[in-house]
């Protein structure tokens, strides 16, 4: 396989045709039509459908196509890498952030990133772990930050522990639930969750109900996180969610709830990238700026807790 072919592969499908993607490569639809062709042959199956309105992919294209979008990615890191380490600036810089750490220390981070390289392109991707893992397999996302949810192993990806944070039962100021809590008004409320659409709640939430000796709540709606918190504040819905973020302006008119028997389970946070492919210059000092600003809002909030 040559990289022009991939490379025709790539923009066939970016584009939707062959004209198009002809026209953006700078070649003639018969010299494009011809790489595909020889791609086709060399791979030994069909891999483009031609449609009235373009092209489309078989299996066989789907799962070359992935991997052709992975060799484009990692050279352009390595032409990027190569531009950094002589000073340009030069590339982009594409990471996932779990919600929360947008609302906390993003900004932070973000300026010490800007005195060391202004124009840097950055792309920031705010999403949980089931969301951001296919941009680190196809390599569209150079690392991520998340809240460890079960679902990464060690072995997919190079992981770095960071540190654990406490969540918090959350309602609106003035909720009812408020004057008289218990366990079971509680599980009668709704909850309102971000996270996959799919999913119930996780396995600590659930080992937080049973410990407190009442069954799960059954109306859960799953939404970003924006979403819940605006669900939060405007209803009698209730949720869960990381003690910094009552913090934020983002937090306000939502209040903790606490009783004794539920306590939310920690969640931690852990840095995710691709293993054995080196991070370039931009985005490991990015890696940096993030971890550092992290690692400050813990010390401080341990001696806020202290005193």
């Amino acid at each position: 396989m040559k990289l022009h072919q991939l490379q025709a592969l790539v923009a066939a499908v970016e584009h939707g045709s062959i004209r198009a993607a002809a026209r953006e490569l700078h070649l003639t639809q018969a010299a494009l039509t011809k790489s595909l062709r020889q791609l086709e042959e060399e791979a030994g199956v069909a891999l483009l459908v031609r449609k009235s309105r373009g092209v489309g992919l078989t299996e066989a294209g789907l799962r070359l196509h992935a991997r052709a979008l992975l060799v484009m990615r990692q050279l352009a890191l390595a032409q990027d890498e190569l531009q950094q380490a002589q000073g340009d600036e030069a590339g982009t810089v594409r990471v996932a952030l779990t919600p929360y750490l947008m609302l906390t220390v993003l900004g932070e981070a973000f300026l010490w990133f800007r005195k060391r390289y202004p124009r840097i392109e950055l792309r920031l991707i705010e999403g949980l772990v089931a969301r951001v893992l296919p941009g680190l397999r196809d390599g569209t996302v150079d690392f991520a930050i998340v809240a460890d949810s079960g679902d990464v192993t060690p072995q997919e990806f190079q992981c770095t522990r960071l540190q654990k944070d406490e969540q918090k039962l959350v309602v609106r100021a003035g909720h009812p639930v408020l004057r008289q809590p218990t366990a079971a008004k509680l599980a009668a409320l709704e909850w309102v969750m971000p996270g996959p659409f799919s999913q119930g709640l996780d396995e600590g939430l659930l080992a937080m109900f049973a410990q407190a000796g009442v069954p799960p709540p059954q109306q859960i709606t799953r939404c970003d996180a924006m979403a819940a918190m605006a669900l939060i504040r405007q209803t009698d819905a209730m949720s869960v969610m990381p003690a910094p973020l009552l913090a934020q302006p983002e937090g306000h008119g939502l209040v903790e709830l606490s009783l004794r028997s539920m306590r939310p389970p920690d969640i931690e946070l852990v840095l995710l990238s691709p293993p054995e492919v080196p991070l370039t210059p931009a985005a490991a000092y990015l890696a940096r700026c993030l971890t550092d600003a992290i690692a400050a809002r813990g010390r401080s909030d341990s001696v806020n807790r202290a005193l």
